[in-house]
């Protein structure tokens, strides 16, 4: 009986840690998302600013990144919002760094998963196609493809939120389906290009929140997906 109980309360245990970790995750993911949509405003970049960014980690990118950001904010100057909105033209919309035999930081996955560079390629019909599966729909408004970075990374915040709500319900099956796409996105998308994309914005940049933002993205995605497969293997 007292085996019993302890295999429940440690059934629990693992339960909320893994409900801590998606909340978390989708905060995370949201987070950065934001980051890479369009330029910060005075009141984002204040409170970034207000952060104590943790100096060990377990994962070499996010320490990088973590160490990149602190740097950024011992050493920018009083007009953080017009430098960085500056930045973010530079790195993420080629603003006068555009070149056809470079492969600019242009935030978009089929340019860094096809031959030709282009936007709109293979990479971004099967991220649509991988949305549309899972009810995630990008706002035509937008008027952006879905393979942007931005977009990419909303989808797993959704997708975690959902996956906490399904733990919470104990609707087994559903869980170990939405953690198994999450795995399935993640490798197959957005680790397969963050790392270029880190590497073309590192060609560009002229200080290092970007860089520093990409390398936390990485980190992340890393950390994420270690925990998703170890959930996967006892769903």
């Amino acid at each position: 009986m007292e085996n019993a109980e302890q295999r429940a309360a440690d059934a629990q245990v693992k339960r909320q840690e893994m409900l801590d970790f998606l909340n978390a995750d989708a905060q995370t993911y949201r987070f950065l998302s934001q980051m890479f949509f369009k330029e910060l405003n005075d009141e984002a970049i204040d409170a970034l600013a207000a952060e104590e960014w943790p100096e060990d980690t377990g994962n070499a990118h996010l320490d990088r990144g973590y160490e990149l950001l602190r740097r950024y904010f011992a050493f920018s100057g009083s007009d953080r919002r017009g430098q960085l909105a500056v930045e973010y033209a530079r790195v993420f919309l080629a603003a006068g760094v555009f070149t056809r035999e470079a492969r600019t930081a242009v935030p978009y996955e089929s340019v860094f998963t096809s031959e030709d560079r282009g936007m709109m390629g293979d990479a971004r019909d099967d991220v649509a196609a991988h949305f549309a599966e899972d009810g995630f729909l990008v706002n035509p408004e937008l008027h952006e493809p879905e393979d942007h970075v931005a977009f990419e990374l909303e989808y797993l915040s959704v997708m975690s939120e959902r996956a906490a709500k399904l733990l919470e319900e104990g609707e087994r099956d559903a869980f170990a389906r939405n953690v198994q796409r999450q795995i399935e996105f993640i490798e197959k998308h957005l680790l397969n290009w963050i790392g270029a994309l880190h590497d073309a914005a590192k060609e560009y940049a002229k200080t290092t929140f970007y860089t520093g933002m990409l390398q936390v993205a990485w980190g992340a995605l890393e950390q994420s997906l270690d925990m998703l497969r170890e959930c996967s293997a006892r769903c």
